[in-house]
């Protein structure tokens, strides 16, 4: 398997989020959002997951992401993207500087008085953080010592619970990987789809013949997972790992039929108590039918990128132009 362009920059290959992309909103969004012409959700809770998933599974490239600062950091998205658009801008005049770091940061109508009253009060609250942002050559995002003590809290929860600490934690002789990158085949008629997945965790334990899928998730309530289990369709993320394991399996001319699969979730809440759950999403019923969703989605796709038809569904293109609700 070789492995020539990152992950998040092979727009060559289908990940599982590609295949939600293409179920929610059509051929047109897939192709915009694989042509770089749509942008995927940038929210806060997805900044927060991808600190907690890189504490947790990679702890030393964590280090050189992150920077702990000993003063006081934004806590709103808005501040922290003003303190960032001011200390990169290059203008020279300083309350234009404000003024445009704040207009771009603030969709509020205010006057400009009353935005550079609250820009200036902003450059005066957090002038350590902006100085350091200036200064970080090397783009690391800065965190606070409050953020480091909830990744602590969350690691000990971990720790703390037995089937999350059984999962996470490395045996010697037992091969496991985090942050798993497979890129990989799967044939629908006479297409071969250009696949790939990033695992948070998978463990080959050769010896005993059993493959364990771990994925991480954060949620704002762990008690309501099965909600969030739904709505992302979580059966189908882990059903096209486990093809993509398949898959990796073959190439290494393993037969995974003599091998016992299982597959966890580790619901990390992100508030209040920062509480861990383990789910096992090992259900073979759910598997299935996520499996013939996959294939047939694919098998739509292999129709989209043969012809180079993007504006509508392939039933669009077979018929009379109607479809099936």
């Amino acid at each position: 398997m070789k492995i020539e362009i990152p992950y998040y920059e092979d727009n060559t290959r289908i990940s599982n989020s590609a295949i939600g992309w293409f179920l929610k909103k059509g051929p047109r969004y897939y192709k915009d959002m694989i042509d770089g012409k749509e942008e995927g959700l940038k929210l806060p809770q997805l900044e927060r997951g991808t600190m907690i998933h890189e504490y947790i599974l990679q702890p030393d490239e964590f280090w050189h992401d992150y920077i702990i600062l000993d003063y006081e950091v934004p806590k709103v998205k808005q501040q922290k993207d003003f303190c960032e658009a001011y200390a990169s801008s290059l203008e020279l005049i300083e309350d234009t500087k404000k003024l445009q770091a704040y207009r771009s940061s603030y969709s509020n109508q205010k006057t400009s008085e009353i935005a550079l009253k609250e820009a200036t009060e902003l450059c005066e609250k957090y002038a350590d953080y902006i100085e350091a942002l200036k200064h970080n050559k090397e783009n690391r995002k800065a965190i606070s010592f409050a953020d480091l003590n909830i990744l602590n809290t969350i690691k000990d929860n971990i720790y703390n619970h037995k089937k999350a600490k059984e999962l996470l934690t490395d045996i010697p002789g037992v091969e496991s990987h985090n942050e798993f990158h497979i890129n990989w085949k799967f044939k629908v008629n006479n297409w071969i789809a250009p696949c790939k997945s990033l695992l948070d965790r998978c463990i080959f334990d050769h010896i005993n013949k059993k493959i364990t899928l771990i994925d991480l998730k954060t949620t704002s309530d762990v008690y309501n997972f099965k909600h969030s289990v739904e709505e992302f369709d979580y059966y189908r993320q882990i059903c096209y790992y486990l093809l993509a394991i398949t898959w990796y399996m073959t190439d290494l001319g393993i037969d995974i039929s003599d091998y016992d699969c299982e597959a966890y979730i580790v619901a990390i809440q992100t508030n209040d108590s920062y509480e861990v759950r383990v789910f096992n999403m090992f259900n073979e019923i759910e598997l299935d039918s996520r499996k013939d969703l996959i294939i047939n989605t694919l098998t739509e796709l292999s129709y989209h990128y043969q012809t180079g038809n993007w504006d509508h569904p392939k039933a669009y293109y077979d018929g009379d132009g109607t479809e099936e609700i």
